[in-house]
Formats: structure tokens, C-alpha cells, sequence
């Protein structure tokens, strides 16, 4: 009995040893196979391992997952679709590389691409590529498509690809940028960092609606294609192309903003026409204050900048010199306060007699009302007039209007408990908190849009709006809603009034005859200009006074306005910005081609 078991022991031994000893030789199966096999082939070592992952590490990313905006009418203003071609690197041998070889130079003669330049590209490919020109991928046609499609060619396919900027992008000041930010991502998103929703390295909003956002615009995951192949870079069938995307149908999100990407498009080549080199265009609708247009000049892309430079600036939500438009004000103060009689008259000989205070006309106006000095824009009718009013009532007004807070839309949404859709967006200023409100010759400087007074042109803009809504101020959209991929509502911003702290708004009787002042200055005031103009137009001039960097005196040009005059549609501000002294005004030809492209049908 007990040799009987120790013969069995025996046995299981041996069995043991054989299976220890077969995997053994497995082993040194593989690793011959993984470093020594394939230098004997090859002449030079290969991972297979890697090599069997390679393509997937290092696969095309086709769509980020990032959200997307698109104007009023859904059409979209990033993430523009394009069929592009996608090139593999894939190993051919015999008479399948020679047809590939074929194949290769007639997808080159198809694309116009010249022969050498595709070879030198397609040879060395290491990792997935678009075929791309001057950085960006090169859209197909649909008849190159379907050629290069039925090649049927294994390391060539025809992908969909989310172009985040368009090449001529819309609003790209509004729009803003994205990249790397790893501080801030620290810093806001450290949550999302652990549950591994974002690495250091991932891209983020940096300026614009990208930036404020972002928060909405991250989405659910990446799509890309990988091809897998095996060690010798030869597809694997049935498991060659693979694309990996989250298939969700409710992200990435919408950003429904209320821009017109036709009327967009169409200002902003009308500035570069006109040669703006620094500005902004804002066009309000004038019943509720959404954001139809906002160009800024100097341009940029978003795709090609540099954030530590510093290059984007949206023009139209910061701070500059008025000059005359701001006696809008001045006149609103006055009429509510009572310190011009409707009939008075106040002479202006160009000069006011103290102060080294001047009227922009030589020799002056002669006897003027208040009304009549609005539509000549007459700096000492101003300047008499701020002097009944007084400092601390020309600011208090100033309020009132919009003037000297941040009027961008802003308020608790689900997520985000104090949110401006605004990025960048400056206060401005009446006063400088360093400036002496008794002094009066401060007092009239700052009564025609001079010293320290600041204003953004979306404040001016939004100021037509509050004379149109009977002195109620009104908060700017530019996104009016979030939407789910398939279109169900997610998240609304509704439209909303802005009540400047300790401020009320001016009577509706001053909102109207300021309106109506307004037609003057085109009938027969400093805007006649505008009268050939494709609708009748209303609006107020302004010049300011200012030294450029180089320390020459220069000018910004402003003209706000509303226009049909007769039945109002839509508020517009223009602003011709940092113009050297004794170059021509550029802001009333610029509002009267803005003011035409919204009469178009």
C-alpha cells in the first residue's frame, strides 16, 4: 500500500516537472520570437508588444468631445465637419504593395498633391496622420471621397473630422480659445482631475465664451480611430480600424448664443474693407438687448495664439474715451433734472472763457437750445449745462444708463451660483476715484466725454437699447440657451433687466425726446452722412481726444444709433479706435455699412 502511494507521488512529480519544463519552453518560445526572430528577419529588433498597441497609443483624435456653439439659427460657429483623409502606417509587400503603390499616386493626382511631397509623407508615417496643409487638415470633396473610399485600400480611409476653427472663424473674439492651462486646472478643477475626467494637460478655456463656459463645454470623452496591426505593421483582419467614441446621445452640449453668423460674417469684411485696424461693432436687438454681432479689431484666430502673449482682446467690452456720445447723458441729467428750459438758448462763440474749454466748431455755434446743441454736438452748450447739474447728479445718471457697471448678462443657473456669460468685460468709469468732483473744470470736461471717463461699446450700444425701453436698462445675452445633443433643452438664460445699485431708471417722456434728438443729428446735425443710407437712421457723433502710445495726439471715433428710425429694430455702436490726429473719420462710413447689411433681406 505505502510503495503503491509513493508511486503516485512519483508520478505526480514528474508531472508536475513536465508542465514546468513545457512552459519553460513556451517562454523561451516567445521571447525568441519577441527579440530574436525578428532581428533575424528584419535586421533590426521589433517589440511586438508595442508594436501591437502602437496604433492605438498613438490613434487620431476626431472629435475632443468639446461642446459646440452655434448661432440663433443653429448654424454652427465651431466644430464645422470635414471629410479628410487619414493615413496609416502600413507595411506592403509583393504584389499587394505594388497596386498600393498605384493606388497612393492616384489619390495624389486626385488631391492635386504634388508626387514627391505625398511620398515623402506617407513613407514616413510613424503614428496616424491627416493629410494636412500649412497645419490644417485638408477637406475632401464628396466625388474624392467616394474615389479614394473604393480603393478599398486598407491604410487609407476617408474620416469625419471636428474642425474646432473655421480657417475665416465668425466672432472669434467672442468665441474666444481654448489650450492648456495646467494652474488653472489645479486650481478650478481638482475635482475633475481625480475622478480622471482631466490631466494636467488637457485643454481648456482660455478667453471668450470658451473661458466663462466652460463648465457646460467639457464633454463626456474623445472619439478616434486606431488601427491595429501586427509586428511587421500589417493590418490584422477584422480587427484593423477601430473607433472608440462615448456614443452618448445627449453630449456634448450646444451653446444656442443669439449672434446671426450671416450679419457676423458680413461686418466683419466690411471692417477689413474699410481698413479698421483697431475697433469694435456692437449690434443689439433693440427690444431685448440679445447680442446680434460683435466684431473687435485687430483680428486673431483662435487656433494660432500664443496665451502668455497676450494677443486676444475683445474691443467691444472694454473700456475707452467717448467724447460726444456721452453728452447723451449729460442731456438725460438735464432733462430730468430740470436745469434747461426747453426754449432756453446758450451762446457759443467756440470758446467758454475759462478752463482753455473750446467748441470743436472755430468761431462757434451762435444761440442754440439744448436740443439744437445735441444735434450740432456744441461743447459749451454742454459744458453750461453740466454746471446747473453738478458732478455727483451727471454720474448718478450716468448709472442710471448703464454707465460705470457691468451691464453683460449675469445671475444663478443650475451649477454655477454667480455666472456672466461675459468674459472680460470692464466697468469703465465716470470719475476717477482720485479726481475732485467740486473741481468745475472737471466737471465740463467730463460733461462732453472727456478726462476720466470710460465706456465699453457694448454699455453705449446697450444705452440705445435703455432710451428704446423707455429708460429701463436691459442685461445683454450673447448665449440664450443650452441644448443637449438631441436639441432637448438643458439650460436657459432668460432675458433680464439690469438695476444699477441705488439707481432708477429715467422717465420714459426723457428716453423719448432723446430718440427723437437723435433722428436730428442725421436730418440736419454732425450725421447727415448717414442720410444715403439704405433705412432712415437716428444716432449721436462722438470724437474723443487722446494721446497715442507714441505721445502724438490721436482720436477715438464713435457713432451710436438705432435704426429703421421710423419703427427700430436693431441698436448699434461703432468705434474707430486710437486714430491719429487729422486722418479721416471712419465710424460713420463703418455705421452706415453695418446699418445696411441689417436692411438687407
Amino acid at each position: 500500500m505505502n510503495d503503491e502511494t509513493e508511486l503516485k507521488k512519483h508520478r505526480m512529480f514528474l508531472a508536475l516537472l513536465l508542465i514546468v519544463g513545457l512552459l519553460a519552453v513556451w517562454n523561451i518560445r516567445l521571447f525568441w520570437i519577441q527579440v530574436v526572430a525578428t532581428r533575424s528577419f528584419t535586421g533590426r529588433g521589433i517589440d511586438l508588444l508595442a508594436n501591437s498597441v502602437i496604433q492605438r497609443e498613438n490613434g487620431i483624435v476626431l472629435d475632443s468631445g468639446r461642446g459646440d456653439f452655434v448661432d440663433r439659427n443653429g448654424d454652427p460657429l465651431t466644430g464645422k465637419e470635414l471629410k479628410v483623409l487619414t493615413v496609416f502606417p502600413v507595411r506592403e509587400e509583393g504584389s499587394a504593395g505594388g497596386r498600393r503603390e498605384e493606388s497612393l499616386n492616384r489619390i495624389a493626382e486626385w488631391m492635386g498633391i504634388p508626387g514627391k511631397e505625398w511620398h515623402i509623407f506617407v513613407r514616413g508615417l510613424k503614428s496616424p496622420e491627416i493629410w494636412s496643409e500649412s497645419g490644417r487638415p485638408v477637406a475632401l470633396t464628396d466625388s474624392q471621397a467616394e474615389r479614394i473610399e473604393a480603393l478599398g485600400l486598407p491604410d487609407v480611409r476617408v474620416m469625419r473630422y471636428k474642425q474646432r476653427y473655421a480657417q475665416q472663424q465668425p466672432a472669434s473674439h467672442v468665441i474666444g480659445f481654448i489650450g492648456q492651462n495646467p494652474e488653472r486646472i489645479m486650481e478650478q478643477f481638482s475635482g475633475q482631475i481625480q475622478k480622471g475626467e482631466l490631466q494636467l494637460t488637457s485643454k481648456i478655456g482660455n478667453a471668450g465664451l470658451e473661458k466663462t463656459f466652460d463648465y457646460w463645454l467639457q464633454g463626456i470623452g474623445a472619439t478616434s480611430v486606431s488601427l491595429f496591426t501586427d509586428g511587421m505593421k500589417r493590418p490584422l483582419p477584422g480587427l484593423d480600424v477601430r473607433m472608440i467614441s462615448p456614443d452618448n446621445p445627449y453630449y456634448p452640449l450646444k451653446m444656442v448664443t443669439t449672434l446671426n453668423k450671416g450679419i457676423q460674417s458680413h461686418i466683419e469684411f466690411q471692417m477689413e474693407r474699410l481698413g479698421i485696424a483697431e475697433g469694435a461693432v456692437v449690434v443689439l436687438d433693440i427690444r431685448n438687448a440679445d447680442t446680434v454681432a460683435m466684431a473687435s479689431r485687430p483680428s486673431f484666430h483662435p487656433g494660432h495664439v500664443d496665451p502668455t502673449e497676450g494677443h486676444w482682446s475683445n474691443r467691444a467690452l472694454k473700456a475707452t474715451v467717448p467724447g460726444s456720445i456721452f453728452k447723451t447723458v449729460t442731456a438725460a441729467a438735464a432733462l430730468e433734472e430740470k436745469a434747461v428750459h426747453p426754449d432756453e438758448t446758450f451762446e457759443c462763440n467756440g470758446e467758454l472763457g475759462k478752463y482753455g474749454f473750446t467748441c470743436w466748431k472755430k468761431g462757434g455755434h451762435g444761440h442754440l437750445t439744448l436740443e439744437e446743441g445735441f444735434a450740432q454736438s456744441c461743447n459749451i452748450v454742454f459744458a453750461e449745462a453740466a454746471k446747473r447739474i453738478g458732478a455727483e447728479k451727471l454720474e448718478q445718471y450716468a448709472q442710471k444708463l448703464g454707465l460705470g457697471t457691468l451691464v453683460g448678462w449675469s445671475g444663478a443657473v443650475p451649477g454655477q451660483a454667480d455666472f456672466r456669460q461675459w468674459d472680460g468685460e470692464e466697468k469703465g468709469q465716470v470719475y476717477h476715484l482720485s479726481t475732485d468732483k467740486r473741481d468745475e473744470g472737471a466737471l465740463v470736461q467730463t460733461a462732453i466725454g472727456q478726462r476720466d471717463v470710460q465706456v465699453t461699446p457694448l454699455q453705449v450700444a446697450n444705452l440705445v437699447v435703455s432710451l428704446y425701453a423707455q429708460g429701463k436698462v436691459l442685461s445683454p445675452r450673447i448665449v440664450q440657451e443650452i441644448r443637449f445633443q438631441n436639441d432637448r433643452l438643458h439650460t436657459s438664460f432668460p432675458p433680464r433687466g439690469l438695476a444699477p445699485e441705488g439707481a432708477a431708471p429715467i422717465s420714459p417722456d426723457t428716453a423719448q425726446r432723446l430718440l427723437a434728438w437723435m433722428k436730428e443729428v442725421v436730418d440736419h446735425g454732425t450725421g447727415t452722412a448717414l442720410q444715403a443710407a439704405k433705412w432712415p437712421l437716428a444716432g449721436k457723433s462722438g470724437t474723443a481726444q487722446l494721446t497715442l502710445k507714441n505721445g502724438k495726439p490721436g482720436e477715438n471715433h464713435w457713432f451710436i444709433g438705432y435704426g429703421p428710425a421710423d419703427q427700430p429694430r436693431y441698436a448699434v455702436a461703432v468705434l474707430v479706435q486710437n486714430v491719429p490726429q487729422g486722418y479721416g473719420n471712419k465710424s460713420v462710413p463703418l455705421f452706415k455699412e453695418v446699418m445696411d447689411i441689417l436692411a438687407a433681406p
